[in-house]
């Protein structure tokens, strides 16, 4: 009750969610102008297994607005905010330094090694075991919020690990689609570019996955329900 899955204090991740919603809230609601769509697919979600699928634009940002529109979920907004949503992560972008990935790394994000890229380093190993392990715990804990590029990198293929995990733990699948924070903010998303900006994610309605089909197909229904996919030239990768 006082700890979420990963024996992190809730009271804490309650007051860092609001700090950081505070912290934000004029970069996106008065800078800029945030659409947020969807928010009735959401109130029809259980509290467990749920796994958000989306795009992705910042290192940073992308997961903070999904922060704000989840908490539209309760009133008032921003006061009492989900500490049950899980972010996986790449474990090199929260282990750089400065203030905020050190407390995103406290708050619900799920850390995993890349299985393609170390650094500049392009790299081939297996999905670590422990890493689909942790992912588990989140959606049996909660929500859990990934994005299947890896990469904020415009046009970047799937990545087939994203559809290992929707395989094996079959989670109701929500695809999440984020526009304009690109050009909003620099990469990182923590140094705002641009002023009134029109910034939007939306919310639809849940997948249909074919659980017992191939990685390829589930990571298919996933890149296209994002918006990421010609039908006709899929490009997946490992």
């Amino acid at each position: 009750m006082f700890r979420d899955a990963f024996g992190r204090l809730r009271a804490i991740r309650w007051g860092m969610i609001n700090l950081g919603g505070y912290l934000t809230v004029l970069q996106l609601r008065v800078l800029n102008r945030l659409r947020i769509e969807g928010v009735e697919v959401l109130q029809q979600l259980p509290s467990r297994g749920v796994l958000l699928v989306s795009n992705h634009l910042t290192h940073y940002m992308d997961s903070i607005v999904v922060f704000h529109s989840v908490s539209y979920l309760r009133r008032p907004y921003l006061l009492w905010p989900r500490t049950d949503l899980y972010i996986v992560a790449a474990l090199e972008t929260m282990r750089a330094q400065g203030w905020l990935p050190r407390a995103m790394a406290y708050n619900g994000t799920i850390c995993v090694k890349r299985s393609w890229k170390e650094g500049d380093r392009s790299v081939q190993r297996p999905v670590d075991p422990e890493d689909v392990r942790k992912i588990g715990v989140g959606l049996a804990g909660g929500w859990v919020l990934t994005y299947p590029q890896g990469t904020t990198t415009p046009d970047a293929p799937g990545r087939i690990g994203c559809a290992r995990i929707i395989k094996e733990f079959r989670p109701i699948v929500v695809p999440v689609r984020l526009e304009g924070l690109r050009e909003a903010f620099d990469k990182t998303g923590l140094k705002l570019r641009k002023l009134g900006c029109d910034l939007s994610i939306r919310y639809g309605r849940p997948l249909d996955i074919d659980y017992d089909g191939s990685l390829s197909d589930i990571l298919r229904a996933v890149m296209l329900g994002i918006g990421e996919a010609d039908p006709a030239a899929m490009r997946v990768s490992a």
